[in-house]
């Protein structure tokens, strides 16, 4: 009696741990296991620009959810109606697919993985279903069209400061928070290259203002404003920059400068830039013109880039342009020589200035011209009544001009240009222009951002060339990381 007791007390133990096994299989076949795929389909009404995954761990709590409210940004599975993918990132059991912060929502969802019920989830029918897009259908969790790998911001909230901070995991990002500045592209359109490939990504102002987590869409551009993506460039024509200098502060006789850079898949790419309906310069490799407004009013500037293969693209800025009839303060209008022209070593050079305002007191403007050699050596400079001055440059380089004008009221104002002294003759055909060493983006200016550019063409990124000529800075006969830092250390000297 006493060992059949024995034998009873032991096969309930067995059972009950079976049966505790079984509960925890069932519960641990529940989870969506880290790397599950999930889909959506989005056929309910709800607006597509935006569609969330939320998930959390049964006992909830930071720490146990994918992310904060609303939850990682889904991405849309091409060729698809409406589908959107999300891959899990850890062992969750609840799940809310929403249209983000304030937006609509499903109630809590219990999701039980691939290996499950299912794993795509019909919102008109509001059920789970094993059918899914196939694997060859679903995107990874960034998006590159046409060999793009910048992500451009539309600032029309205004920022001061746009910032991008990307990442793939906690430690494995572009920078520390707030990220990296982006560069202004034209017309409140701002670009960030990562060295890298980043899946995830968040716009702000410095750190304020951010948006929610959101899949990076490289060749993509994202409103602040509207909080939603459009692809930037559709077509083989990637535009890199488009600008006037200056943007702002434009008065009737002003030098404005249009500038652009421009890239195809298809072959070389010409510029044709005008204003309102008149074309300062027809399409040709020339990549920039010279504006100078004779009417104060608004204008409409046109960016025009098309390929080899006739691939075309526009873009365009709004400008004002004020009269300086009663503007109390000076104002520089045009300095010759420009910024980034050559003058010639050993023969006299004549620097003019056009200016406007100073209408206060005897209405006067008075002249200063500081000039730096490359050595460092400048000329003593005194005031005067000539808006032109003539030196001999006796070295080889860059000089520094600085232009001071100041009005009878003692306001002043000054405008630094840089030109290049050689001794050779002078580059008269604008479509085969010299640029400096260094000046690997040939945008005619050295600086930071040349070295980025020769970064990326180390990382093989598509599109970036450099010339032995100007990207080999310590000139040993190749290009490698060693001219960047020797780039930086020119830039970091002279700034």
């Amino acid at each position: 009696m006493l060992i059949k007791s024995k034998h009873k007390i032991i096969s309930l133990v067995v059972c009950a741990a079976l049966l505790f096994c079984s509960f925890l299989s069932l519960a641990f076949s529940a989870d969506a296991t880290s790397g599950d795929t999930i889909f959506v389909k989005v056929n309910n009404g709800w607006s597509t620009s935006n569609i969330y995954c939320y998930m959390w761990k049964n006992n909830g709590g930071s720490g146990n959810e994918n992310h904060s409210w609303p939850g990682i940004e889904m991405t849309k599975v091409s060729g698809t109606d409406n589908v959107f993918t999300y891959t899990v990132t850890d062992d969750y059991t609840k799940i809310i697919f929403n249209t983000g912060q304030g937006g609509k929502q499903t109630q809590d969802l219990t999701y039980t993985g691939n290996g499950g019920d299912g794993k795509i989830y019909d919102l008109g029918a509001g059920t789970w279903s094993q059918s899914s897009p196939t694997a060859s259908t679903a995107p990874t969790a960034s998006i590159t069209p046409s060999g793009d790998n910048t992500v451009y911001l539309k600032n029309s909230a205004k920022w001061s400061t746009p910032k991008c901070y990307m990442w793939n995991s906690g430690s494995d990002n572009n920078a520390g928070w707030p990220g990296v500045n982006m560069t202004l592209v034209g017309d409140d359109v701002w670009e960030y290259t990562p060295s890298k490939t980043f899946s995830y990504c968040i716009f702000s102002d410095n750190g304020a203002n951010q948006t929610v987590d959101l899949t990076a869409k490289y060749g993509f551009i994202y409103d602040n404003q509207t909080k939603s993506w459009s692809e930037y460039n559709p077509g083989p024509v990637k535009v890199k920059s488009y600008k006037a200098t200056p943007s702002t502060k434009i008065y009737t006789g002003m030098e404005v400068v249009l500038s652009a850079k421009a890239e195809s898949t298809d072959g070389a790419v010409s510029y044709r830039f005008s204003v309102n309906d008149t074309v300062l310069s027809d399409f040709s490799a020339k990549d920039s013109a010279v504006w100078t407004p004779a009417a104060a009013g608004d204008y409409t500037v046109n960016f025009d880039f098309k390929d080899s293969a006739g691939n075309e693209i526009n873009r365009n800025l709004s400008l004002s342009v004020l009269s300086d009839s009663d503007v109390t303060a000076p104002i520089i209008k045009k300095v010759t020589p420009s910024d980034s022209s050559y003058i010639r070593k050993g023969t006299a050079s004549a620097i003019s200035v056009t200016a406007g305002g100073g209408k206060t007191g005897t209405n006067l403007l008075f002249y200063k011209y500081v000039i730096v050699a490359p050595s460092g050596s400048q000329n003593t400079a005194y005031y005067t009544l000539d808006n032109y001055y003539s030196f001999t440059p006796i070295e080889e380089g860059d000089y520094k001009i600085s232009v001071f004008v100041q009005g009878s009221d003692n306001t002043t104002v000054s405008k630094t240009v840089t030109v290049t002294s050689i001794g050779g003759d002078l580059p008269t055909d604008p479509t085969d222009p010299v640029y400096k060493s260094g000046d690997v983006n040939k945008d005619g200016v050295v600086n930071i951002f040349d070295a980025t550019y020769i970064q990326m063409y180390l990382a093989e990124f598509s599109g970036y060339t450099v010339t032995l000529e100007l990207g080999d800075l310590n000139r040993d006969g190749v290009i490698t990381i060693t001219d960047v830092t020797a780039l930086q250390r020119s830039i970091a000297e002279y700034s």
